[in-house]
């Protein structure tokens, strides 16, 4: 294969967008986030990165506490509007119907198929960009997007960002830690 020698940017692989919801002065807020990911699995770290000016931030600062809501590709429209207008200027606490975990410092989104509510343990500050690593203090799934009580990909159908453009998963590639076994030699 030819490579070309492109401008200096993150890897066009697609990314999972998630909503971050966070209490801003007492009312449910959210945002949009196409820059999300898994730290540790143990302890379960995670963290959002947003843009220093997003309404939502100042709520994250002032509760210490954030939620990840996984959208299907079914959400889209809602999705993207969420992260097309401010809460400074738009309430956005009715686009979704919440609901709160034993924590009440972080609004959930009942019609996400996965939620987490994160505690945050350190914050990074960058010039335009604040990144929020969350510990997972409280994790639900709908049932209907359970197999063998473990969230699955293909249920929940989330949304990945890549480029400009929302896209759905497809289909399996492979085994995650098994189907590479078959490059190992053998003794």
């Amino acid at each position: 294969m030819e490579k070309v020698q492109l401008p200096n940017q993150p890897p066009a692989a697609p990314m999972p967008v998630v909503i971050a919801g966070a209490l801003v002065k007492g009312k449910e807020n959210y945002l949009a986030i196409g820059a999300y990911g898994v730290m540790s699995m143990q302890p379960p770290l995670v963290y959002i990165s947003s843009m220093k000016a997003h309404f939502t931030n100042a709520g994250i600062k002032e509760t210490g506490y954030f939620s990840i809501n996984v959208p299907s590709a079914g959400l889209v429209k809602k999705t993207d509007y969420c992260g097309l207008v401010s809460g400074r200027d738009t309430d956005k606490s009715k686009v979704f119907s919440v609901f709160y975990g034993k924590e009440k410092h972080a609004p959930l989104i009942r019609e996400c198929p996965v939620n987490v509510v994160c505690k945050v343990v350190k914050t990074l500050e960058f010039p335009n960009n604040e990144v929020f690593i969350g510990e997972v203090v409280e994790y639900y799934a709908d049932k209907t997007c359970l197999t063998d009580n473990t969230p699955d990909a293909k249920k929940i159908d989330p949304l990945l960002l890549a480029g400009r453009m929302y896209r759905k998963l497809g289909g399996a590639a492979g085994s995650a830690f098994s189907v590479g076994k078959a490059l190992m030699k053998k003794p």
